[in-house]
């Protein structure tokens, strides 16, 4: 690494240049292979230390044309909102290089500064240990992070200013709309403190560059991310101590007494109504999700509950194969950006749990990706039950015999026809493989805050009975959601 006292010729600039562009399209080949990965870069720091200057003098010197940029002012971190949906979109892809130029990190750093809910020390490190955990999360699914703050002295900072003309500076700043956030703030000597006590909370892991001299830290930081591009890949996080369990009862011996239709249609329309009250009053966002064996009813429940409630209240997710470039991104990515738009209520029709079932039963990952969903499926809905969501999973069972009565009738019924397809048959022919895999599940992912619902039943009236009442019974039991 380069010291102060030494100088940056000419032919050292031209020679990391050619590394790091070379070092970026060796990122972009790895992308449908075996050794694919994206890089994340995070940057913040004191103003004035120079991080626009040394992200410019970046651009050129590597090939613009791979280098994806995103930088805004601080989105405002608050107890509804899960700190990273503002980025679901700019996580890379497999062989992408994202810089995210305000990030969860200095979104926290200005909302414990200016924000309109005080974070708490204990909320402080609880968003700290959230977000070390997402990205963990995104390094065990290859995407390395790198972390860089720019730091400056408190005299320098000073001096800096008083050759700037703070207000044009910030005018060229879309958006700076912090009402809290005055630009006479910035001359404060208190703010720069402030600033330094907070980040050390949390740059622990980072990588610091002194912003000084502006020469050697804009070398520095293009030193910092050729390391991290030419970084080899990580191990993954090992599998979990996985033991098969035994099939759940309810999935083996699903109830056969049948509910007649008078009596179904008299409590169907007082729970329709009663469920599109409850849902549109309850102030968290609802997320109802939706797995079973194929034809076992899910589609049929769904329509019940949305009977009363305005197209605008909700959102249906229904559930397919990744699509190219969602498998390019961590598992997960595809379902953060369903949920980042704060819609009240998420319907999911299949669901992240393919994971663990499709995925491992087709064998289209390996055990140890299947076994380690587990642990992350149950701390992202954690995540979502911490932040004003109300988590509700269902699992709809019925017995092979009548799923065979539900196929052919979907064969004879002209408006049903579409529904039947060769994979329903070809995972018919697994149906054992699927209890089993569904028998892990619900023993490894029903937690507290999001626990499994499982409607046994061959009747159709009655399983769509029990699901109203279920989710009723939960929005009411869970008032507030838990902190």
């Amino acid at each position: 690494m380069m010291t102060k006292r030494q100088q940056i010729t000419k032919k050292q600039t031209e020679q990391l240049s050619l590394d790091l562009i070379e070092a970026q399209y060796a990122l972009k080949n790895t992308r449908g292979t075996d050794q694919a990965r994206g890089l994340l870069i995070l940057v913040g720091g004191i103003e004035f230390a120079g991080k626009s200057e040394a992200i410019k003098q970046l651009r050129e010197w590597v090939d613009p044309r791979h280098l994806y940029v995103k930088a805004d002012i601080p989105n405002q971190i608050t107890s509804k909102k899960l700190f990273w949906q503002p980025y679901v979109p700019f996580i890379p892809a497999h062989g992408q290089m994202m810089l995210l130029f305000g990030n969860w990190y200095t979104d926290l750093l200005a909302s414990s500064l200016y924000g309109e809910e005080q974070i708490s020390e204990q909320d402080f490190a609880e968003y700290i240990e959230q977000m070390h955990h997402f990205e963990q999360y995104l390094q065990a699914n290859d995407i390395d992070v790198i972390k860089i703050w720019f730091d400056l002295s408190l005299a320098t900072t000073q001096k800096r200013l008083e050759r700037l003309d703070l207000a044009k500076a910030l005018q060229r700043v879309p958006n700076f709309s912090w009402a809290k956030f005055p630009v006479s703030n910035w001359r404060n000597k208190k703010l720069y403190n402030d600033i330094q006590s907070i980040r050390k909370r949390f740059t622990s892991d980072w990588i610091i560059i002194d912003g000084e001299d502006e020469k050697l830290r804009n070398y520095q930081f293009a030193q910092e991310i050729l390391a991290a591009l030419k970084k080899p890949p990580q191990l993954k996080p090992q599998k979990i101590a996985y033991q098969a369990q035994d099939i759940h009862p309810q999935l083996n011996a699903p109830a056969s007494t049948y509910l007649e239709k008078k009596a179904y249609k008299q409590q169907l329309k007082k729970l329709e109504k009663q469920l599109a009250e409850a849902m549109r009053y309850d102030p968290r966002n609802i997320v109802l999700l939706f797995e079973g064996m194929d034809a076992a009813g899910k589609g049929g429940a769904i329509k019940r509950i949305i009977k009363y409630l305005d197209p605008r209240e909700y959102q249906i997710h229904s559930i397919s194969a990744p699509e190219r470039h969602e498998r390019q991104r961590p598992y997960l990515w595809r379902f953060w950006d369903k949920l980042r738009d704060d819609s009240a209520i998420n319907i999911f029709d299949r669901s992240w749990y393919g994971r663990v079932l499709v995925e491992r039963v087709e064998h289209l990952i390996s055990d140890q990706d299947w076994q380690r969903a587990y642990h992350e499926i149950n701390r992202f809905e954690h995540n979502l039950s911490q932040h004003s969501a109300i988590v509700i999973k269902f699992w709809l069972s019925i017995s092979k015999d009548e799923q065979l009565k539900r196929f052919e009738n979907r064969l004879n019924t002209p408006q049903k026809y579409f529904k039947i397809t060769d994979e329903d048959w070809r995972n018919r022919e697994k149906w054992d493989q699927y209890l089993q895999a569904a028998s892990d599940m619900l023993h490894y992912t029903s937690t507290e805050h999001a626990p499994w619902h499982v409607i046994a039943s061959n009747d159709k009236y009655t399983a769509r009975i029990q699901i109203l009442q279920t989710i009723l019974e939960r929005l009411n039991a869970e008032g507030e959601c838990p902190k």
